[in-house]
């Protein structure tokens, strides 16, 4: 009879904060364990000012919700437009970058969001928020376009680095190619091989999501991440 009243009143308790929780309460941000046929673009539709919410923590266990203890400083408006990789219940893992280059990775209520289909438009100067990775696509003639890529890590006594240049279809909203002792190859073949650079780009609008294998560079230097056009 306690358990039926607890399980009662917890329905009772997401009825309130109209809406349900997310499964795991964790919001990770764009990463490399993503698969890039699953990452959409959205963009606010709501009128005024949508808050990004809190995720799961020890201090908010009940968030993310749309309560107001779990809803953030931080907010968009109406037509900005995020980067969706994960929906969990009502809620979607949005990724943004800000006009201040911040990338910002919180929950948003998904009735606030719409989804917008993509025509890919590669061309221009992608960075990462940090500007460790710039990758620069021109078209060319035929629907053909050419990549380059080149990434940096400071560690503090050196800096290593990673880069590519290839080439690709750009009518295709995917990309993924590889790349090793300066010679374009299969992605496959090269994810297979170790030592190998593999990497795979998502056409997004006003962002370019990349994840590499790790393999492109020097220690720690690294493609994966949310581009936006410079």
């Amino acid at each position: 009879m306690i358990r039926r009243s607890l399980t009662f009143a917890l329905l009772a308790a997401l009825l309130a904060t109209g809406s349900a929780f997310a499964a795991n309460g964790v919001c990770r941000g764009f990463n490399f364990q993503n698969d890039l046929a699953a990452i959409s673009l959205y963009e606010v539709s709501d009128r005024g000012r949508t808050p990004f919410v809190k995720g799961w923590s020890k201090a908010q266990p009940n968030c993310p919700t749309l309560s107001a203890a779990c809803r953030q400083r931080s907010f968009l408006v109406e037509g900005d437009k995020v980067v969706v990789n994960e929906i969990e219940g009502d809620f979607a893992c949005a990724n943004y970058v800000d006009r201040k280059g911040t990338d910002i990775a919180s929950w948003l209520p998904l009735s606030s969001l719409s989804r917008v289909e993509v025509q890919p438009r590669w061309d221009g100067r992608w960075s990462t928020y940090d500007g460790r990775a710039v990758i620069t696509v021109k078209s060319a003639e035929g629907g053909r376009m050419f990549v380059k890529g080149h990434a940096t890590y400071d560690t503090g006594s050196q800096v290593n680095t990673g880069e590519f240049e290839v080439e690709g279809d750009a009518n295709e909203k995917v990309f993924a190619f590889g790349y090793d002792g300066g010679q374009q190859m299969g992605y496959e073949e090269a994810n297979a091989g170790h030592g190998r650079c593999a990497v795979r780009m998502a056409q997004l609008g006003s962002y370019l999501a990349v994840i590499d294998n790790n393999a492109c560079g020097g220690d720690d230097v690294r493609f994966t991440g949310l581009y936006s056009r410079q």
